[in-house]
C-alpha cells in the first residue's frame, strides 16, 4: 500500500511539475533574450496555485454530484473539458510566444502569455489536485492502513515537487538554444497529451465513438508498472491508444511544432549546424 501511494500520488504530482517547470524555463528564455526586462515577479504562479487548490478543493467534494450529471458521465465530460481549455491554452501560449525581442508596445501578448501560463496551471493542479484529495479523504476511512497510505503519498508527493525542480533546473542548465528546442518538444508533447486524454474521456462518456487500437505496446512496457505510470504522467503514454486519441496526440503535437517560437528553436539549431 505504501508504494502504490508513492506511485499514485508522484503521477497525479508530476504532470504539473513538469507543466510549471516548463513555463518557468520559458520565462527565463523571455528575460535573457531582453535583458530580464519582462515577466520578473512570479505573481501568477502564487495566484494559480492558490487558485487551483481552491478549485481542486471544490471539485473533490462535489465529485458525486458531478458525477451524477450529464446522465452519469458527468466526471468524464468534466475532464474532458478541463484537458481541452488546458490544451487550447497550450496552444494559444505557443504560438504568443515573441521569436524576437519584446517592446513596450506588446504588453499586452505578455499579459496574454501570462493568462496562459496561469489557467493552465490552474487547471492542472486542479486536475491532479482533486484526485489527491480523494486519496486523502479514502484514508480517513482505511483505519490501520491509512498511515502507510499517507506516508507514501507524503513521499510521493516529495519526489514528484523534488522532480520538478531538478527538471526546471536542467532546462535552465543548458545553453539558450538547446533549453529553447528542449522545452518547445515538452510543450508540444504536454499538448498533444491533453488532446488524447480529451478523446478518451469523451469516448469514455459515449460523447465520441470508439475507434480500433493503433498498436499495443503492453509486451514493451506496460501500463500497471512504474515506468509505465510514469511515462503517463510525462508524456500520456498508453499502451493501447485507440487511432482517434494518436489523431489528436499528433494534431496537437504539430499545432505548436509549427509555432513561430519552434521554427526559431530549429531555426537556431540550423544555423549553428551549418
Amino acid at each position: 500500500m505504501f508504494l502504490n501511494a508513492v506511485v499514485i500520488v508522484l503521477q497525479e504530482i508530476l504532470e504539473a511539475a513538469l507543466i510549471l517547470s516548463l513555463f518557468l524555463a520559458f520565462v527565463r528564455y523571455l528575460n535573457l533574450e531582453n535583458n530580464d526586462s519582462v515577466l520578473r515577479r512570479r505573481i501568477w504562479v502564487t495566484l494559480s496555485i492558490i487558485f487551483g487548490i481552491l478549485l481542486a478543493w471544490t471539485y473533490s467534494h462535489n465529485f458525486s454530484r458531478i458525477s451524477d450529471s450529464f446522465d452519469y458521465v458527468g466526471l468524464e465530460i468534466t475532464n474532458a473539458s478541463i484537458h481541452s481549455i488546458s490544451c487550447f491554452f497550450l496552444v494559444l501560449f505557443a504560438w504568443l510566444l515573441p521569436p524576437q525581442q519584446l517592446i513596450f508596445d506588446v504588453s499586452h501578448r505578455l499579459l496574454a502569455l501570462t493568462l496562459c501560463m496561469g489557467i493552465v496551471v490552474m487547471l492542472a493542479i486542479l486536475r491532479e489536485g482533486s484526485e489527491i484529495m480523494q486519496l486523502v479523504g479514502g484514508i480517513l476511512n482505511q483505519g490501520q492502513a491509512g498511515p502507510p497510505i499517507f506516508y507514501g503519498g507524503v513521499v510521493g508527493a516529495g519526489i514528484g515537487v523534488s522532480i520538478g525542480v531538478l527538471l526546471y533546473y536542467a532546462l535552465t542548465g543548458l545553453s539558450k538554444e538547446r533549453s529553447l528546442r528542449t522545452c518547445v518538444l515538452l510543450l508540444a508533447l504536454t499538448t498533444g497529451n491533453m488532446a488524447a486524454q480529451t478523446i478518451l474521456l469523451l469516448n469514455q462518456a459515449d460523447w465520441l465513438p470508439f475507434t480500433p487500437t493503433a498498436w499495443d505496446t503492453g509486451g514493451l512496457l506496460s501500463e500497471s508498472s512504474v515506468l509505465g505510470q510514469l511515462a503517463y504522467a510525462l508524456i500520456g503514454y498508453e499502451a493501447t491508444p485507440s487511432i482517434m486519441q494518436v489523431g489528436a496526440y499528433t494534431l496537437g503535437l504539430v499545432i505548436v511544432l509549427l509555432s513561430p517560437i519552434s521554427r526559431l528553436a530549429w531555426s537556431t539549431w540550423h544555423g549553428k549546424a551549418s
